[in-house]
């Protein structure tokens, strides 16, 4: 039985995560994979809605939405779906001069420390700080606890500010300093 939509409401969603959306898949099969992967994303989740408008976690099945077109895609392509150090190390890395042999370094030393991270921690950050959800959203995706969530990125930066090939750099010790 299909409810009635309220146009208004998919429209503020759609705004709400158009961009974070894109770039998540955008940095994982480039520019216009990622497009295609983003209409495809989105008309399967505005099918889904109509039958689930009080579903409590429409963000985290907008993301499962994703992670399965993503799936499909790299099954395609022969390739599969997994967080790399890369991913995050190249995020680190927008909005730099990539020829700068200094940058280079620093996203070499950024990829070798998240390499050292788990699956999950990757996971975790990349979805935090590629894609820039919020905590209570990350959470969400990956169907754990926002207090397990929450847990999983300390732990992970816990271990890139410990981790030797970051030694030579000026890290923030907390959330807040990170974000001032």
């Amino acid at each position: 039985m299909s409810q009635v939509v309220d146009e208004a409401m998919l429209e503020a969603f759609f705004e709400a995560h158009r961009d974070r959306l894109l770039r998540f898949l955008a940095g994982k099969v480039g520019r216009d994979d990622g497009g295609e992967l983003f209409s495809h994303v989105f008309e399967q989740f505005f099918a889904w809605w109509p039958e689930n408008p009080e579903h409590s976690k429409p963000v985290a099945t907008l993301y499962q939405i994703a992670r399965c077109r993503l799936s499909d895609h790299f099954r395609r392509t022969g390739r599969v779906l997994t967080v790399e150090a890369e991913d995050l190390a190249k995020a680190a890395a927008r909005g730099s001069n990539r020829d700068d042999l200094a940058d280079v370094v620093r996203r070499t030393d950024l990829g070798a420390a998240l390499a050292e991270l788990t699956e999950r921690e990757r996971q975790a950050l990349a979805v935090r700080y590629v894609a820039d959800l919020p905590v209570k959203d990350c959470a969400e995706v990956l169907e754990v606890g926002i207090d397990t969530m929450k847990k999983t990125l300390k732990t992970a930066l816990q271990k890139l500010r410990q981790s030797p090939r970051l030694d030579g750099y000026d890290t923030a010790r907390t959330a807040k300093e990170a974000h001032r």
